[in-house]
């Protein structure tokens, strides 16, 4: 197990891939479903009218665009949406970039999208699909020690590499006036191995997604922190498409994102959550009790919202971290629209104008997208 000082390699889009498989990010083969009717034009069928998303076979962590499509929103608001079936992250996110891709969207993590748009890539970030959704683990008798956060300086701390939890934690370690080279971080190459380092003493800390945090009480773990308790609405994941995409299928974006909203909005009803469980079991082949846990006990925060203030500082993080190469001068800015996702929460405040949830995601807009 190999012990590094803190991010001291440069990331490069050749080794993004590692980045990908580890965090279980992976995109395009071959098989397709769709839906492909429209109740509202006869384009509907058209390829400006079409959003292609990429999606990782069993994956619900894009729980929001699947439920759309399984409550026929998308047939409502007249798109097409097809889910073409992912193996190779890599691979995707340069075809996409290419504008030549036949995928149009990937729900993928925020450091590949990051990584790919610093070593120049044509990306744009458009909406999100999750936020939060990290944990920092320890031996339960440490539990106490590392809640506060300056006892962080000089341990050990085990992860997959570029681990969004990490990445926010150092963040907040720094603002806390911790010494942060000082933390060695040990690098594996699974989670399971991140709850075994930590178990065994070859680290002190542990950072994982949420989902797998409160899996290994049986090796003696147990969970620190929801990171979202140190920085609440970190992104996480987030959709991502090419300039040229977004520009040639601009409306059909703004109906893929309208028929989203509705279906957050669904999902955020606890009413429906046998439905919502339910739909996504099938639709995924997981088992139920795995799609409520995911979703509604260890669960991220599922969110659309852009969240362009935390994608701008998640993104400096890195920088200062020394992830990028020294030389990297991307405008972040220009690789992050805001406009389709306000465009269609717009259209859905004049169709709903009594609706509070609509009104609840304008005023979240308004804070975290200046």
């Amino acid at each position: 197990m190999m012990k590094l000082k803190l991010i001291t390699t440069k990331v490069t889009a050749l080794s993004i891939a590692a980045i990908l498989a580890v965090t279980g990010l992976t995109a395009c083969g071959s098989k397709t479903t769709s839906e492909s009717s429209s109740q509202k034009e006869a384009s509907v069928d058209s390829e400006n009218n079409t959003i292609k998303f990429a999606i990782q076979p069993g994956t619900i962590r894009t729980a929001i665009v699947i439920l759309a499509n399984e409550l026929g929103y998308y047939k409502e608001e007249g798109v097409n949406v097809e889910f073409p079936e992912t193996q190779d992250g890599t691979a995707t996110l340069t075809a996409i970039s290419s504008g030549k891709s036949d995928v149009d969207v990937l729900g993928t993590g925020v450091v590949p999208d990051l990584t790919f748009i610093a070593n120049g890539s044509d990306l744009v970030i458009f909406g999100g699909t999750a936020a939060e959704g990290g944990a920092i683990i320890s031996k339960p008798e440490d539990v106490d020690k590392f809640k506060d956060l300056k006892n962080y300086e000089g341990i050990k701390a085990a992860m997959v590499r570029g681990d969004s939890a990490w990445v926010v934690t150092r963040a907040k370690l720094l603002e806390e006036g911790v010494d942060v080279d000082s933390i060695q971080l040990v690098e594996v190459d699974s989670q399971a191995n991140v709850a075994q380092a930590v178990a065994k003493g070859e680290a002190e800390v542990g950072f994982l997604p949420i989902e797998f945090a409160n899996s290994y009480a049986d090796i003696g773990i147990e969970q620190v922190y929801q990171v979202g308790e140190l920085s609440p609405l970190y992104v996480c994941c987030r959709q991502v498409t090419s300039k040229k995409k977004l520009e040639e299928k601009h409306d059909a974006f703004v109906k893929f994102t309208k028929a989203n909203l509705r279906a957050w909005e669904y999902y955020s009803d606890e009413a429906n959550q046998d439905d919502i469980v339910k739909k996504l079991a099938d639709f995924s082949g997981q088992d139920e009790d795995y799609v409520r846990n995911y979703l509604f006990v260890n669960r991220t925060v599922l969110t659309l919202d852009p969240n362009k203030q935390g994608i701008e500082t998640y993104y400096q993080s890195l920088k200062d971290s020394g992830f990028f190469e020294d030389d990297t001068k991307v405008d972040i800015d220009d690789h992050i629209d805001t406009e389709i996702y306000k465009t269609a929460l717009d259209e859905l405040i004049k169709e709903n104008p009594d609706d509070a949830f609509y009104q609840e995601q304008l005023t979240t807009f308004n804070e975290y997208n200046k």
